[in-house]
């Protein structure tokens, strides 16, 4: 019944719908969600993927619109599946449809993450969105604490671009989101940026000595310097191999 009901309209037609669902009361509705985080998706393909422009730009619209759809509705664990499917069926290209099911990995710690470039933009966008969104507002994480999930995100947003392999300017990856805040900003800004860039630097040391390498190698990284995830962990490699040295 949902599936028919659900077919009736193209998957893009339910976008409009977003602008009745809550992202969160200080950050705006699912729509302006994706309406900021397209836009950094956007700028991240043109920077890393030029190629896979028109892609990211057209999955960055499509990934959420299942959230509006009868089976996500009653079947929540299905976003983003559902949403391929029917990208898929609406005629789109292999790399949207893909996008839009990727653009949600890693789900959970252990999980595989996007295979395809435009889902691995927009999950990295989406994630910096949702993670500047929450500084900039003072929904920062206190201890154990983490009703958003920052930290899952930033682990996922390392992962991402650590298996992309492509150097990109933290500084500028943050202030871009930042920008896309605009007036929903309740604190300062510079404080944000840094605020935002330290939470990040802690998750990719806590991410690195997870994975066996010592914590004085990657704390003398982090600290030498930080605004490129790619760059700190080809250091961090680099040096944990000097340290074996006679």
């Amino acid at each position: 019944f949902y599936f028919r009901e659900d077919r009736k309209i193209p998957l893009i037609d339910h976008l409009d719908a977003l602008k009745g669902v809550v992202f969160h009361s200080k950050l705006g509705t699912a729509y302006e969600k994706v309406e900021r985080f397209s836009h950094v998706a956007r700028k991240l393909a043109e920077q890393l993927a030029p190629e896979s422009v028109a892609h990211v730009e057209r999955a960055s619209l499509l990934c959420k619109c299942d959230l509006e759809t009868g089976i996500v509705y009653e079947f929540p664990e299905l976003q983003g599946i559902i949403g391929s499917y029917y990208a898929k069926m609406d005629g789109e290209p292999a790399e949207v449809s893909t996008a839009v099911r990727e653009h949600y990995l890693p789900a959970h710690a252990g999980d595989s993450l996007p295979q395809g470039m435009a889902g691995a933009l927009i999950s990295i966008a989406d994630r910096m969105d949702t993670l500047v969104g929450c500084f900039s507002v003072g929904l920062i994480p206190t201890g154990a604490a983490d009703p958003y999930a920052l930290r899952r995100h930033v682990l996922g947003i390392l992962q991402i671009l650590i298996q992309l392999d492509r150097s990109l300017d933290l500084d500028w990856l943050i202030r871009e989101a930042l920008e896309q805040v605009g007036n929903k900003r309740t604190r300062d800004a510079e404080q944000v940026v840094s605020d935002v860039k330290e939470f990040i630097r802690t998750r990719f040391v806590y991410f690195h000595t997870s994975k066996e390498f010592p914590l004085d190698v990657v704390e003398a990284v982090v600290r030498a310097r930080f605004n490129d995830v790619v760059d700190a962990r080809r250091r961090v490699e680099a040096l944990s191999q000097w340290k074996k040295r006679a």
